[in-house]
């Protein structure tokens, strides 16, 4: 894992992230009491709430009084995306950007993350817009892509993050840093792609990746200057174990469950959060988090069933390919 500088960067930063009823509600606990103790820059904590409640669920009073608790101000967003498709509610996530702030820098951070240890700012995050590459090439059609939109096709390309397949400028969206004075600009301009791109018919085999190809198709319509973050900044715990000793500043866990990671520094970090605000655990114990919430032998004993089905279903699908080609 390369270090980051952790060096000053802008005076201050929002981090914004979307917290709806369901899992979400209780994933976006937990990522803002891991902000709240660990970010040491200026900064505001902003929680976007879709509306209207009759499509999204009404959150409930408990976590209104925990983000209130942790100084989480509070900022409502309209979706008019149907949700009807696969990957349409992952756009909630645009309309993050639209959200006024004074801070330089809006950060936006998918509620699947956590904050693992002291960010003070980074020159890292200087250039109007920074993230981190996906993890893997999960674009498709790139060149019907930029092609629809009448766009040059990329100069450039970058590695994935973690399989380091190249691929032109795509970004996981799950950490995006921006100047905050053109976080708006961002979000129109995001929208128009999404939209030219999902109506074009063009990514109908990769439904759930259209709002994070329009993102990167934004940043080259826009002109935008990029940094490309490494993977403290959204470092995928399915790609490797931990490193306790270079732990990354922000880990995107995703899914499948945690007791497959079984790592000590995320079971005790979600143990001691909990442990700072108790009220939390009632929303973590319906999340993929429950499984922490356990005594420690039901933790190895889950990931060990995990891992015997896994392996069972392997060794069937290895032996129906043997039966079926001899």
């Amino acid at each position: 894992m390369s270090a980051a500088s952790n060096k000053p960067g802008p005076t201050s930063y929002a981090f914004t992230f979307v917290c709806q009823k369901g899992e979400l509600e209780g994933l976006a606990l937990i990522l803002a009491a891991s902000l709240k103790r660990s970010l040491k820059c200026k900064y505001e904590l902003i929680a976007a709430v879709p509306s209207p409640t009759d499509k999204w669920g009404e959150l409930s009073k408990e976590t209104y009084h925990l983000l209130a608790q942790m100084s989480v101000r509070i900022e409502y967003i309209t979706n008019p995306i149907s949700g009807e498709k696969q990957g349409d509610f992952l756009t909630n996530k645009i309309y993050c950007f639209k959200i006024p702030t004074t801070m330089d820098k809006l950060v936006f951070v998918d509620s699947d993350i956590l904050c693992l240890r002291e960010f003070r700012g980074d020159v890292l995050l200087d250039a109007p817009f920074s993230a981190a590459p996906t993890f893997l090439a999960t674009g498709q059609n790139w060149d019907k892509v930029y092609e629809t939109m009448g766009l040059p096709f990329p100069k450039t390309t970058m590695k994935a993050l973690f399989s380091e397949d190249l691929q032109p400028p795509y970004f996981n969206s799950g950490f995006v840093a921006v100047d905050a004075q053109l976080a708006e600009e961002l979000a129109g301009t995001w929208l128009d792609c999404f939209h030219h791109l999902d109506e074009s018919g063009i990514l109908t085999n990769n439904l759930y990746f259209r709002e994070q190809m329009s993102l990167a198709v934004a940043v080259i319509k826009m002109g935008l200057q990029y940094n490309v973050l490494d993977e403290n900044y959204n470092f995928w715990v399915r790609a490797r174990p931990l490193d306790v000793k270079a732990l990354p500043y922000f880990l995107h866990y995703t899914w499948p469950n945690p007791p497959i990671y079984n790592q000590p520094v995320l079971k005790s970090l979600v143990r001691s959060l909990i442990a700072e605000y108790p009220s939390m655990k009632q929303f973590l114990v319906q999340s993929r988090w429950k499984y922490y919430l356990r005594p420690d032998f039901i933790v190895s004993l889950n990931r060990t069933m995990f891992y015997a089905n896994k392996q069972f279903k392997q060794l069937i699908a290895n032996l129906t390919k043997y039966t079926l080609h001899g």
